[in-house]
């Protein structure tokens, strides 16, 4: 199955988590599809407080390695994005809803994606110089997949849907 002839079902299951890309850069016309997936994303009250910072540089890249205390590999990748918010309208299912649909976007455009929590916001912010009263708790990174991108060693068989769902109650 090619990016171009994917539902979005199967651009949902098929999707998954990469952490090594080749060094090219993402084209700009897949970059814009994939921005406008987060535009596109609700908020609750509509107030759209994300901002999102598109990060290529490699020493910001860099910097933010340290925001994150499994973010050692993210300055590989081609891009990163950043999901930055006033402290006060911080809302991280609005996070994690442009983030899904960028990254869902992203891998029917044949590019990885992966999240990561930046559990250090004062590193964070400082990399990409956020004011004092903003947040960055999470980046997505992006790139082209690498040929044969190894297996996590931390994959494992997705829990059942008679396991995940209960009805009504919990027993």
């Amino acid at each position: 199955m090619t990016a171009e002839s994917m539902t979005p079902y199967e651009a949902i299951v098929s999707k998954r988590d990469l952490r090594m890309y080749t060094a090219e850069p993402i084209a700009d016309e897949s970059m814009a599809r994939i921005l406008q997936a987060g535009r596109m994303a609700g908020s609750a009250k509509n107030i759209e407080a994300n901002r999102l910072i598109m990060i290529t540089d490699q020493a910001v890249q860099n910097a933010l390695v340290n925001a994150g205390d499994f973010a050692s590999w993210i300055g590989s990748s081609a891009t990163i994005i950043g999901f930055a918010s006033p402290a006060s309208e911080l809302r991280l299912f609005d996070v994690g809803r442009q983030a899904q649909n960028m990254m869902i976007a992203a891998h029917a455009e044949g590019i990885g994606s992966c999240p990561v929590t930046l559990g250090h916001a004062d590193v964070a912010r400082a990399a990409v110089g956020l004011p004092n009263d903003w947040m960055m708790p999470m980046v997505i990174t992006l790139g082209y997949p690498v040929a044969n991108h190894p297996d996590s060693p931390l994959k494992r068989q997705r829990v059942s849907l008679d396991d995940l769902v209960r009805h009504d109650h919990w027993s």
